[in-house]
């Protein structure tokens, strides 16, 4: 699959020790919860796991890391506001980020492993079960 230029040096630059990763949007928690807003997603990144941890680098430059053993992972499903998407998080109460892949009746990105939404947050929970 053909991914966008930054997207593409994002994977491209990831450790050799990946589980598994993925081209996904993202919202801030800020931004998820503002009711209005020009986009229903704030950017894109790479979202990876290595170890027992979930790495995401924006294509901004943020980079988050969150220890599967201490974070929670929850699914909040679709968000009118967030524009029908369906949308799962990860983080605490002082540092969460909201996911997705799809978009509407359009697939932003389902990469190589056509990973779903759905399919991304069940493999973080699976991989979260195991760390304990």
């Amino acid at each position: 699959m053909r991914f966008p230029k930054k997207q593409k040096a994002l994977l491209e630059k990831l450790p050799s020790d990946v589980e598994f990763s993925t081209v996904v949007r993202f919202n801030s928690a800020p931004q998820y919860t503002k009711f209005l807003k020009m986009k229903a997603f704030e950017g894109s990144g790479v979202l990876w796991v290595a170890g027992d941890v979930v790495y995401f680098k924006s294509t901004k430059g943020l980079l988050v890391s969150f220890d599967l053993k201490n974070y929670q992972i929850l699914w909040k499903g679709e968000n009118l506001v967030n524009g029908l998407l369906k949308w799962f998080s990860i983080g605490d109460e002082m540092k969460k980020i909201y996911f997705n892949v799809e978009s509407g009746m359009f697939i932003f990105n389902k990469g190589p492993q056509n990973l779903t939404t759905r399919s991304i947050f069940e493999k973080l929970l699976l991989k979260q079960a195991a760390t304990k």
